[in-house]
């Protein structure tokens, strides 16, 4: 930052020299009256080696003004458990308090098309309302579960930093969710698979943890998309973008056409490989660098096995043997999933969103145009997993030639994270020469800024605007005086002890430099306060 800008800030944020050697007059034979507010390299040349490391205090920083979007985003991050709170809380006060809204309020945290069997649902657009409600869940609970126990439990393990307790605490929850699901998809697929040639038209109804599982997850990848427009983006945030959108796309198309179990095999296969995803990076974050990489290792080959061998199986399916063994050309049964006619039209939106758009329909059809939407975002998903997995290869050359796993796709996590308390500086500082010194510092010596302390009474700022031949344009003023301003330093140092942001070395400097100016009728010079001590 130039010199002559933000003198009055860097002033409160030095560097105590002096302190550090002892000594608040006398710097290797300069005094502080020889130095400017803020010397640049030019100003003065100093071979200053001292004898104690000085402290070096972070400087304040002011954010820039920010947009009423990045206030409001900023708000959601920060208050995600209350807005939840407070929108299950309205929900339940107005299905309490007017009955003639409860049934469309109900519809937000119960299925609304039960069957005459017992166990069993209808589908219809209703089942949005409840996907909405799952919304809410997922973002209240997720909130809560970071919060009050994924965050401390971080901290209890060890995770020093600010950012990796945040991601720990990230991918614990995801642990979390895919320990259940992908659990619930291995066992609902392997106890509701139909057989090989009958074809895969769910039928008017399905059973209820059937129909959860599939309206939690469409939640949860809604839920996603949130998320990650929300908090801090990673390096992949379109790629992560573009995977949840063509996923929801899927998983709404494919619950609209009651293609509900070829779903939830896809589902089983992605969530396998995120768990073990997950796991290996709460292993890497709590300093377990062994077991991260054979989690690593392990993830690898789950990828490449679930994501690029069984997923492209299942894609060589729907192409080849969908239209000519298990799901033929034609009219199906809603009530039953059986072929009824060998027409089975040429209408799509019709087709992939009939439960949302009438729900009470008899038939349901299936033909080649259906069948290409399915592969083209089938297809659109094994790309992205193919750029992922590219940059996967990347980590495994890198881990064979000895250096730890790392997450390429994600955000730098090993940047250090600076926390708010005194830093010792291990380097000295070297100063350069100017114009009219020798430099005595060596020809290694490092070319810095120094920060030193002025009195109140010494340091005034020059005016900051100064009319340039009435051509209406402004100069800042230049020089190593300062920085224009209409506020003089000893001003501003008594607002900043009216309002408490004065630390209380600063406060006992002040009333010892009034004291000396006190007992000698005039303003003290730089040294007097070294000399009284």
């Amino acid at each position: 930052m130039d010199h002559t800008e933000g003198g009055a800030l860097e002033c409160e944020d030095e560097v105590e020299y002096a302190q550090a050697n002892g000594s608040s007059h006398d710097m290797n034979g300069t005094g502080v009256e020889a130095l400017s507010i803020c010397a640049s390299p030019g100003d003065v040349e100093v071979d200053a080696t001292p004898t104690h490391s000085p402290i070096l205090r972070r400087r304040p920083t002011f954010p820039e003004k920010e947009s009423m979007g990045e206030l409001l985003r900023q708000g959601v991050v920060e208050h995600q458990l209350g807005l939840s709170l407070n929108l299950v809380l309205l929900a339940a006060l107005t299905w309490l308090m007017f009955p003639s809204l409860r049934q469309r309020v109900g519809s937000f945290f119960v299925l609304q098309y039960p069957a005459a069997a017992l166990g069993r649902y209808y589908q219809g657009p209703r089942d949005l309302n409840l996907v909405a409600g799952f919304v809410v869940l997922f973002t209240g609970l997720r909130a809560l579960c970071m919060d009050y126990l994924l965050l401390p439990l971080a901290a209890k393990a060890g995770v020093r930093q600010k950012k990796a307790k945040v991601r720990f605490a990230e991918q614990a929850y995801l642990v979390l969710y895919y320990v259940v699901f992908w659990t619930g998809g291995v066992v609902l697929f392997a106890c509701d698979t139909p057989s090989l040639r009958s074809s895969t038209i769910a039928g008017q109804f399905e059973e209820l943890l059937v129909s959860l599982y599939y309206l939690c997850q469409m939640a949860f990848w809604i839920q996603q998309i949130f998320v990650i427009n929300i908090e801090e983006r990673r390096k992949d945030h379109w790629q992560m973008f573009t995977h949840h959108i063509v996923t929801l796309a899927l998983l709404f198309t494919s619950y609209g056409h009651r293609q509900i179990r070829p779903g939830v095999a896809i589902l089983a296969l992605m969530d396998s490989v995120d768990l073990i995803f997950s796991t290996a990076k709460i292993l890497r974050y709590l300093g377990r660098q062994t077991a991260c990489d054979i989690a690593f290792g392990l993830f690898v080959l789950t990828w490449f096995f679930a994501r690029h061998v069984c997923y492209c199986t299942l894609l060589w399916s729907l192409y080849t043997h969908a239209s000519n063994t298990v799901m033929l050309d034609g009219t199906y049964s809603t009530a039953t999933g059986k072929l009824i006619s060998p027409d089975g039209g040429n209408r799509v939106l019709d087709n992939l969103l009939q439960v949302f758009l009438d729900p009470e329909a008899e038939t349901i059809a299936w033909n080649s145009a259906t069948q290409w939407v399915y592969l083209s975002l089938l297809g659109g998903l094994q790309m992205i997993t193919i750029g992922w997995f590219v940059m996967i290869c990347r980590v495994v050359a890198k881990v064979l030639q000895g250096h730890p796993a790392d997450d390429t796709r994600s955000d730098d996590e090993d940047e250090e994270d600076i926390e708010d308390e005194d830093i010792p500086a291990t380097t000295p500082y070297k100063f350069a020469k100017n114009d009219m010194h020798q430099s005595t510092a060596g020809a290694d010596s490092e070319k810095r800024f120094i920060e030193v302390t002025a009195s109140s009474e010494e340091m005034r700022y020059q005016s900051r605007e100064a009319s340039i031949g009435g051509s209406g344009k402004k100069k800042r003023k230049g020089g190593a005086g300062g920085i224009s301003s209409s506020l003089n330093l000893g001003e501003r140092k008594d607002i900043l002890n009216r309002i408490g942001c004065l630390s209380d070395e600063q406060l006992a400097r002040e009333r010892e430099l009034r004291e000396v100016k006190g007992s000698d009728g005039g303003s003290p010079k730089p040294g007097d306060v070294g000399r009284r001590k």
